[in-house]
């Protein structure tokens, strides 16, 4: 296992949310409508886990299970930095905004998406461009 591109791999896919989620929740015509600025990014989400996990089976043979550490580092990734950066960016208490943040259920399925998909990627892929490890 790369460590080292696992961490790139959570980095960028963080850098890519973040962006991708700032666009759609600013777009004036899905202001206040939460839920489908949610559908919206869940699918836009799909070619930008399988683009990264892609980049990141290029120089680590696929698996399943490969793929189900990459989600997981992901999301680990992703949550660290969540917490370190967007706390520069809130309104109100850290807890409060912890508890609202964590406590939504849409987040808990974007996780679960991430992990469905770094794990079918791994599995499915069929090894072009890929190193054997």
């Amino acid at each position: 296992m790369n460590y080292k591109r696992l961490l790139q791999f959570g980095v960028m896919l963080w850098i890519v949310v973040f962006v991708v989620f700032s666009i759609i929740l600013f777009l004036p015509p899905l202001q206040d409508k939460e839920m489908l600025q949610y559908i919206i990014f869940w699918v836009v989400n799909v070619p930008i886990v399988l683009f990264l996990a892609k980049w990141y089976f290029k120089a680590e043979k696929p698996t399943w299970q490969r793929g189900l550490q990459l989600g997981i580092a992901g999301i680990i990734v992703g949550t660290v930095l969540d917490l370190l950066i967007t706390q520069l960016f809130i309104e109100g208490t850290y807890r409060d905004f912890l508890a609202e943040f964590y406590g939504d259920w849409k987040l808990y399925v974007g996780f679960l998406e991430v992990i469905v998909l770094t794990v079918l990627a791994g599995a499915e892929f069929d090894g072009t461009f890929s190193k054997d490890a």
